[in-house]
């Protein structure tokens, strides 16, 4: 079992430190995928399995290694939190499953999500922000940070019922799969990022057939109609009978 650990996960690693940095890494990407499978059918267990994958990478990393990493990992523990909440809101059908409503995606929520992302960058680079060294990293470093950001923001769209955010998660998730593939080839993560990939593809086909707030609110609407034409009908039945006598 340590050989193929080491085949998939030890590439670049130069201390036990760093192994154990990677190793609780790509058990947080393991957990996303989970999330994103249990998601993509609606159940709730997703946001709590995305929560873990807080805690098991950046949370218990800062813990170990970087307190100044709590920066950027509290508040990444915001979005799931946010999700577990805006499910709470969609009517619950059978133990888990969620009937989520379809929510299209608008300028200023396309604004929100770009701002965020800048927001947990930021956040990332913690204190190096308020000096010159984040100016001296490289585009590989800052396209793993916003795909970073982007692979646990896209759930906020997903919590919200925006298909376009299994899309994004895709995209965030290929953006990490060229970036390892390119600085460091450690088959384990490129691996699991095409299995994230995959996931968010077949969330976004799922989601294909949901219904909008409009059409739900429709339906409703036409369940009391028909409960009132009932109820009218009954009330002539009552009359006719009381005339009859």
């Amino acid at each position: 079992m340590d050989s193929i650990l080491q085949t998939l996960f030890m590439a670049t690693a130069d201390s036990n430190s760093s192994y154990v940095q990677i190793l609780l890494s790509a058990a947080s990407m393991l957990l996303v995928f989970v999330s994103a499978i249990l998601l993509a059918h609606r159940n709730d267990l997703g946001w709590w399995t995305l929560i873990l994958a807080v805690f098991v990478g950046p949370l218990i990393s800062a813990l170990q290694f970087d307190l100044l990493g709590l920066i950027y990992g509290i508040p990444l523990l915001l979005l799931p939190i946010f999700g577990l909440w805006r499910f709470s809101q969609y009517k619950l059908h059978g133990k888990f499953t969620r009937e989520v409503t379809r929510t299209g995606i608008t300028m200023w929520s396309a604004v929100g999500m770009l701002v965020g992302l800048i927001l947990l960058v930021a956040l990332r680079f913690g204190p190096f922000l308020f000096n010159s060294t984040f100016l001296s990293a490289t585009p590989e470093i800052w396209v793993m940070y916003f795909a970073d950001a982007a692979i646990f923001a896209s759930f906020v769209m997903i919590a919200r019922g925006v298909r376009e955010g299994w899309l994004l998660l895709a995209l965030a998730a290929i953006a990490d799969l060229v970036i390892y593939f390119m600085i460091s080839p450690m088959l384990g993560m490129i691996g699991l990022y095409v299995f994230i990939a995959l996931a968010a593809v077949y969330g976004f086909y799922l989601w294909r057939n949901l219904s909008g707030a409009s059409e739900v609110a429709h339906e409703e609407l036409s369940e009391e109609e028909l409960a009132l034409q009932k109820a009218k009908q009954a009330t002539l039945d009552k009359l006719n009978a009381d005339s009859e006598k």
